[in-house]
């Protein structure tokens, strides 16, 4: 009978039910995400002291009269830019190197100079284009213009092409190593 007292008592204590909730708090949680404009170039994140590629004019005999190259990136040939839908931006192209004292090939209307590694008073001219045509310059700190073809993932493409002429076989030009340094800028 015991027995029957204690299994009765354990079930009704299990059948009690618990007290409920005296009350209820609700709310919500903030999700936030902010974009910015942002815009791929060479196929990677905007970046400071981005790789643009290399403009290398090569070797040659110091008797030369014209010298072609093309600029060849991480992404084949220029630079491309490719920026979120709806973005605009500019690129623009600055040598550093100013005129030097003695200059050889021909200077355009808009001369760069590759000047010597170890007289830095003496330099050679050059020019970039957009086309391998030779006729419209690129001017310091002026809008390119994508001329090549865009690319789906890569994005607009801007074709650079150097050209040294003007050297007439002479034989004073003094041989050695010539460079520039010349600043990309995407701004968007």
């Amino acid at each position: 009978m015991k027995m029957k007292l204690f299994l009765l008592g354990c079930g009704l204590s299990i059948g009690v039910a618990s007290p409920g909730f005296a009350a209820t708090t609700t709310g919500t949680i903030a999700a936030k995400l902010v974009l910015t404009a942002g815009c791929l170039v060479n196929g990677l994140p905007a970046t400071t002291g981005a790789a643009f590629g290399d403009l290398d004019f090569g070797s040659s005999a110091a008797t030369f009269t014209t010298i072609d190259t093309t600029l060849v990136g991480t992404q084949g040939n220029g630079i491309y830019v490719r920026c979120s839908t709806g973005s605009t931006y500019t690129i623009q192209l600055v040598s550093s190197s100013a005129k030097p004292a003695t200059v050889y090939g021909t200077e355009t209307a808009q001369p760069r100079y590759l000047i010597n590694s170890t007289t830095a008073t003496i330099g050679v001219a050059y020019t970039l284009y957009t086309s391998n045509a030779y006729t419209t310059p690129i001017a310091n700190n002026t809008n390119l213009v994508p001329v090549g073809t865009a690319d789906p993932v890569k994005g607009d493409n801007y074709p650079i092409f150097g050209r040294i002429a003007g050297g007439g076989n002479n034989a004073a030009i003094p041989a050695g190593t010539y460079q520039d340094s010349i600043s990309v800028a995407v701004n968007y």
